[in-house]
């Protein structure tokens, strides 16, 4: 024996579920291009004049190997050249990615200080594929100090702080020349 569902219950659920989903479309995410999650993470770093041989010996390998440790790490590439490097890492599925970027930024700040001098702060990134690399927030710093000494206390003291904080994907420090030459004369005692 078959129950007949009336027409009055079938439009009120009908038109109960409409209102449901008219409302919930406010809060769909519409882009052109949509982005993927991607599961990767990059860290790049510097060292002025720096031979690629030496940048590998003794920045590259160095990061790697505590990079290595990290749980849920599927591959990890890195490259040097002459005057720079990169790290790249790739990790599984069920990884909390948010996580996975701390634990290297706190791996990155808690190793710098056994990298040589002269080897700038590594910077860390996630990226995705639809990413946006125009900066949101640029800060000036002035102060009576040549501008060599300015840019080092800046990524010794501010930049690993700012890279801590959650949903910074990238902190560039720029502006400055790396070294600066000073040459004192004195023209009475020159003599030909």
């Amino acid at each position: 024996m078959k129950r007949k569902i009336s027409s009055f219950t079938i439009l009120t659920i009908f038109i109960s579920l409409s209102i449901i989903g008219a409302s919930l479309i406010p809060l769909l995410s519409v882009q052109l291009t949509p982005t993927r999650s991607n599961k990767s993470l990059s860290v790049y770093f510097g060292w002025h004049e720096a031979s690629a041989k030496v940048m590998e010996q003794e920045v590259t390998s160095k990061l790697e190997g505590m990079f290595n440790t990290v749980r849920g790490i599927k591959s990890i590439s890195s490259t040097s050249r002459k005057g720079s490097g990169s790290i790249s890492m790739d990790f599984k599925k069920f990884v909390d990615m948010d996580a996975v970027r701390f634990e290297v930024a706190n791996l990155i700040r808690q190793g710098y200080s056994e990298l040589p001098e002269g080897v700038s702060y590594p910077s860390l990134s996630k990226s995705t594929a639809n990413e946006n690399t125009s900066p949101i927030v640029s800060y000036s710093i002035n102060a009576n100090e040549s501008p060599y000494y300015i840019k080092k206390f800046t990524k010794n003291n501010i930049l690993p702080k700012l890279t801590t904080i959650k949903g910074v994907n990238k902190v560039n420090v720029y502006g400055a020349a790396p070294f600066e030459w000073v040459i004192e004369y004195n023209a009475k005692n020159y003599t030909s």
